[in-house]
């Protein structure tokens, strides 16, 4: 490894030229140098009581490409607040007010509302959601090839910068740990790590030491400043950082109850207190004793402090704006039109790759599932066997069939209902990162997800439909695994939806709530006709009666009758059992097709509510 990291000389990012191939021994390209001017921010959001509550107050600073800033104040001070503004998170109209103007590099972003984008920014916030079940490297890798394309960087290229980036983040001992047995400092590096791969123009961080020892803290704000020294416009909020970190800041905006107090250089912070009548001591931490001064725990002239202009008193230097084409000129939409990296085929072969090791590796979702597949159907062998070549256990026969579907939807629904909300947290946040399309993500969740809904079904019913002695028969068996094997991807589908709708807990208690009125009306409980006529749409409606169906008609239409082994059996002729149950109400392949109908409505309400989300995240 270490001759490895010998021959990787990616230190200080330059720009390849175009149409060649990045080799090993050649570096990243070199971010874009971005200003971030903002002026009187003014962000409210309505309280419980039906009153607006005020977050940010006419805040106005700057942030300068090659320079590490700090956002410094005490807590609920609206740092966050402010850092979801610059990203252009969280603003939903209707439910927020905001004012004021940003602008990156004079652009208006009111006007250009997609410039995070077009100027290769990222944003991490204090929570970053990782896949559990990659390791650290393959996380890093994954990354690297999707920002990274391949007609400009080979693999070799790649693997240099992963290896760079993950030594320069002191995360080389833990690469092949899975994300989940990472510890909370690890896990932000590692997350810094991934957004480092191409050197984002501008890089906005939302606590990125917390939760690190001194050590590592020290290791990320270093980083940070190297980051910053390329040309990179580095803004981080922190809380309490040590004199060593505070050192390595250029610039620092201090805020407190929603206002800004200082925003310039940190060499001139102390004049700037100064004024109002603050003096730091001798040798004393300068952030410490600026979060004194803006929480009221050290004497001075705090009103005349907060009553300074706030343009007037920033201590800004003038700002030249380098030599970057407006948003209105051809060059600027020429070169910031490419969203992605890479093609939509290959961020398709990527993410199928991904998540094929996720299944692999998920115990949850992909071996216990098909161990209960597996155990449930030799449970049900053994409770109803062969009572499906008997006339007199047609009843219970048809109760076991019932229960085939049953299982089926709740073995696969409640599982994907548990897992999805932690994956579309995943896709949101590297979506909105610019890492691949909600079209590639999708098309690949759908394909992935698969072979387990085939085998799952499969390994089942060859398990159960020949121990509870229904009949070996090619098409019969084939039919009834026509309408399972619909009926899985129906469940999981439905708790996939569930999940891109409400959060694990909520998804848990719709999931059976919503699903008793489709059980009630599958034809089990009680007949078709007997169904009041006001209530018979829900029938018509219900997918648990199309798959109940279908796997009856696939069982007794065309067959000879039963054989009784009692005194006298009243169900006897396949006709008589299915016109018990006022069936078949439709045709065979009217129920595959409204069990295929579903499965494409709830796709079509899945990508629609992912869609709708990005919409609120990119507003």
């Amino acid at each position: 490894m270490a001759k490895d990291l010998e021959d990787c000389s990616v230190r200080i990012p330059l720009q390849p030229k175009k149409d060649v191939i990045v080799v090993a021994n050649e570096p990243r390209p070199p971010p874009y140098q971005v200003d971030v001017k903002f002026t009187d921010l003014c962000y409210s959001v309505p309280d419980r009581k039906g009153k607006w509550k005020e977050i940010l107050k006419d805040v106005s600073g700057e942030f300068r490409s090659g320079h590490l800033a700090a956002i410094l104040g005490p807590s609920g001070a609206g740092k966050t607040t402010l850092l979801n503004l610059l990203a252009r998170r969280g603003i939903r109209q209707g439910k927020s007010s905001l004012k004021g103007s940003l602008r990156w590099n004079g652009a208006s972003c009111s006007e250009h509302p997609d410039l995070f984008r077009r100027f290769r920014a990222c944003y991490i916030p204090q929570e970053f959601a990782l896949m559990p079940l990659l390791t650290v490297k393959e996380t890093i890798c994954i990354a690297a090839r999707l920002k990274l394309p391949g007609n400009t960087h080979n693999a070799k290229a790649r693997e240099c910068i992963v290896q760079d980036v993950a030594k320069r983040l002191g995360i080389l001992d833990c690469m092949d740990t899975l994300t989940s047995r990472l510890s909370g400092g690890e896990k932000k590096r590692l997350s810094i790590a991934v957004e480092m791969i191409t050197s984002p123009s501008v890089m906005l961080l939302d606590e990125p030491t917390s939760g690190l020892d001194s050590t590592s803290s020290n290791q990320v704000i270093n980083l940070l400043y190297s980051m910053a020294q390329s040309g990179c416009t580095v803004v981080c909020a922190v809380h309490q950082p040590s004199s060593q970190m505070t050192f390595h800041f250029d610039d620092m905006l201090i805020m407190s109850q929603g206002k800004c107090r200082y925003c310039g250089p940190r060499e001139r912070i102390l004049e700037f207190f100064k004024d109002a009548g603050y003096a730091c001591p001798p040798f004393y931490n300068l952030a410490e004793f600026v979060l004194e001064v803006v929480t009221g725990q050290r004497g001075g002239n705090y009103e005349q402090l907060c009553n300074k202009d706030s343009v007037e008193n920033k201590s800004i230097d003038d700002l030249k704006y380098c030599s970057v084409p407006s948003t209105d000129s051809t060059s600027f939409t020429q070169s910031f039109t490419k969203r992605y990296a890479i093609s939509q085929f290959e961020q398709m072969r990527i993410l199928l790759y991904r998540a094929f090791i996720c299944i692999f590796r998920d115990a949850t979702l992909t071996y216990l599932r098909l161990a209960a597949h597996l155990v449930v159907a030799v449970l049900l062998g053994i409770v109803f066997y062969d009572f499906g070549k008997d006339a007199k256990t047609v009843q219970s026969n048809i109760a076991c069939c019932f229960f085939f579907a049953v299982f089926l939807f709740f073995a696969n629904s409640m599982p994907a209902v548990q897992m999805f909300p932690v994956e579309a947290t995943v896709f949101l946040q590297e979506n909105k990162n610019n890492w691949y399309s909600l079209e590639s993500y999708y098309i690949t969740k759908v394909l992935s997800d698969l072979p387990l809904q085939i085998i799952c079904p499969t390994g089942f019913l060859a398990i159960g439909y020949y121990l509870t002695g229904q009949p070996i028969e090619v098409a019969r068996f084939f039919q009834v695994w026509i309408i399972c094997t619909l009926f899985t991807i129906l469940a999981q589908s439905f708790g996939i939806t569930t999940g891109a709708s409400f959060d694990t807990h909520t998804g848990t208690f719709l999931v059976p709530a919503f699903n008793i009125p489709m059980l009630l009306f599958a034809g089990f409980f009680i007949k078709l006709e007997e169904i009041p006529y006001f209530l018979r749409f829900f029938s018509g409606i219900s997918y648990f009666r199309y798959a109940f169906e279908g796997i009856l008609q696939a069982i007794y239409i065309g067959r000879p009758k039963f054989p009784c082994s009692a005194d006298f059996c009243y169900l006897r002729d396949c006709d008589r059992i299915l016109g018990e149950l006022d069936m078949p109400s439709v045709a065979f392949s009217t129920a595959a097709i409204a069990l295929a109908t579903w499965i494409a409505i709830l796709h079509a309400i899945t990508y629609g509510t992912l869609r709708y989300k990005l919409y609120l995240a990119e507003r």
